[in-house]
């Protein structure tokens, strides 16, 4: 009988410390994943403020001095501040200037980026400029830009806007811009090959700033 009682009181406890260190495991568990949602949160704020959630991939194709077909495609990740590479303003006019590039490191040397107005209104896109800037050491320039303000010979630019939030900023577009070899002949040191066509394209999915631009008194 003693002997009886001695192993169930050993059960009893074993029963206890391991209910004990089942409660304590469950609640190690709960408090890792509470941690690591945590560290979730922040690593997303660390992306979003440097814009590696909100890349840019850009693909420049043209004919190097040599006739030799080339394409250059690079992704862009880190964005500034304020305004600098993302915004999204109100012009009193009721239109929106946009503007969004990305580039590659602190030299800002390699980089993508487009510039245009918007018309809410009608859904006209004008005033459109853009290109693609990067480093290396080929038989061509390492730049294609276009602005069809300041040569439109030749020029095809096109911006496909899929989704736009004028509130939140969020917008999903296509941007191709195309030169035929006489608008790269005219636009000299803009372009990889001024006797070659370019074109530059990307995508762009992400979140401007929204501003209103107030007319001064």
């Amino acid at each position: 009988m003693k002997r009886s009682f001695v192993v169930f009181s050993a059960l009893v406890i074993a029963a206890l410390s391991f209910s004990s260190c089942n409660k304590n495991l469950k609640d190690d568990i709960k408090d890792l994943q509470r941690e690591n949602s945590e560290m979730k949160e922040k690593l997303n704020g660390i992306a979003n403020a440097l814009g590696t959630d909100e890349p840019i991939t850009v693909t420049t194709s043209f004919k190097d001095r040599d006739n030799v077909d080339r394409s250059v495609k690079e992704t862009y990740s880190f964005k500034s501040s304020g305004t600098s590479t993302q915004s999204m303003v109100k012009q009193p006019n009721g239109k929106y200037d946009i503007y969004v590039e990305r580039f590659s490191d602190v030299n800002w040397n390699e980089y993508a980026w487009v510039a245009f107005t918007y018309d809410p209104a009608t859904k006209a896109i004008t005033n459109k400029r853009g290109g693609h800037s990067w480093d290396d050491y080929g038989n061509y320039n390492s730049n294609a830009y276009f602005n069809e303000n300041d040569y439109s010979t030749g020029l095809t630019f096109t911006v496909n806007i899929k989704s736009i939030d004028l509130t939140t900023g969020v917008i999903s577009m296509d941007v191709t811009m195309s030169g035929t070899a006489e608008f790269s002949n005219g636009y000299g040191g803009n372009v990889p090959n001024t006797n070659s066509a370019v074109t530059t394209s990307f995508s762009f999915d992400g979140k401007l700033r929204v501003y209103t631009q107030v007319n001064p008194a």
